[in-house]
């Protein structure tokens, strides 16, 4: 914003102030993402008997880190990140910490990758996130092996790494629908 000329050096800018209604929403509009892994961490952990929901659960959650890191980081915070991996490490009986390190990660590339991907169609975005996933459930398949000093099969985590594959266009699309309905609300 460019400085008013008529104002000299030492007045400060005034701001309209935000009532405590638009503070609350502005506030919520950035915990959605965050609120939504919550929910879906204790949806898919509840024990409702959903087939899947074991893989299911690793998928959506790297795909909306993923998703919201890239192209709204501040609804997406390292903070809320690590905050998010920890509540699924605990819920999820995994080595504390291993979900956060690996969220974390995710949360990185997509963040720093961003502004080289913008300008990317979808499918290209897609294969790099493809890239990404793979790596993650690899690496917790590898991390996996390690703390029971055992190998363990690997099929079940290239299994979890094409449904986190999978499951990131129909997420991307219901994501863009919300982040536009965002920015709509913000605009107004």
């Amino acid at each position: 914003m460019m400085p008013d000329p008529s104002m000299s050096a030492w007045e400060p800018e005034i701001r309209p102030r935000q009532t405590v209604w638009q503070r609350l929403d502005h506030g919520a509009r950035r915990l959605l993402p965050s609120l939504f892994i919550a929910l879906i961490i204790i949806f898919f952990s509840a024990p409702l008997n959903i087939p899947g929901a074991a893989e299911l659960l690793p998928a959506l959650v790297i795909a909306t880190v993923f998703f919201w890191s890239f192209w709204r980081p501040t609804g997406m915070s390292g903070v809320a990140v690590f905050l998010l991996g920890l509540f699924m490490d605990l819920v999820g009986f995994t080595p504390l910490g291993v979900s956060a390190f690996i969220l974390l990660l995710v949360h990185g590339v997509a963040f720093y990758s961003r502004f080289g991907l913008m300008r990317l169609n979808f499918l290209l975005v897609w294969g790099v996130f493809a890239l990404v996933a793979a790596a993650a459930c690899l690496l917790q398949w590898g991390l996996a092996c390690l703390f029971r000093l055992s190998m363990l099969d690997i099929a079940p985590a290239l299994f979890e790494a094409l449904l986190t594959i999978g499951v990131y266009p129909p997420l991307s699309a219901l994501f863009s629908w919300i982040l536009h309905r965002l920015d709509e609300k913000e605009d107004i």
